[in-house]
């Protein structure tokens, strides 16, 4: 049920004019993202951030994994609506980028619940399995032409209660 619902402009304005609204650093990482031209397609929708909010308030997990983070709007999302004591790990292989969501969380004041580890998402998760991180929630944006391998890795890691894909 639902897997046809087909995400309109007019359900989008809707959502998102019936929705919280974005905190002043989200609006500004839009706001940055759209003077990047093409790259700006990398940033999640507005629709999709007042979706993680509600997953990340309704589900309440502890430890976050992000993978893919751009210039940190999804992470900064899930910061903010995050209780105290949880924290997120994020994954982006960009320096420059990873530089700049780094700097949003700062001006956020989440840098003490968001840790930035700038690596390719395959290795960066191969580390995490063997340090035994285990994490309430993953959330996958990155690397698209790895997905599969992203999985599989999520998968086997979750095998070995390594990491809880929620599912």
């Amino acid at each position: 049920m639902g897997s046809n619902i087909k995400i309109t402009n007019e359900l989008e304005e809707y959502i998102n004019n019936h929705s919280y609204k974005l905190n002043p650093i989200q609006r500004e990482i839009v706001k940055y993202n759209e003077t990047l031209g093409e790259k700006k397609k990398m940033q999640i929708s507005l629709s999709q951030c007042h979706l993680l909010h509600l997953i990340i308030k309704l589900y309440n997990p502890k430890k976050i994994l992000e993978i893919g983070t751009f210039t940190g709007l999804s992470a900064l999302t899930m910061g903010l609506a995050m209780n105290n004591d949880s924290n997120l790990i994020a994954i982006d292989k960009n320096k420059q980028t990873s530089e700049i969501a780094k700097n949003f969380f700062i001006k956020a004041n989440l840098e003490n619940k968001i840790n930035l580890l700038v690596k390719n998402a395959i290795v960066g998760l191969d580390e995490l399995i063997k340090s035994k991180e285990v994490f309430d929630l993953v959330f996958i944006d990155a690397d698209k032409e790895n997905y599969i391998c992203l999985l599989y890795t999520s998968d086997a890691a979750d095998e070995e209660d390594s990491v809880d894909l929620g599912g």
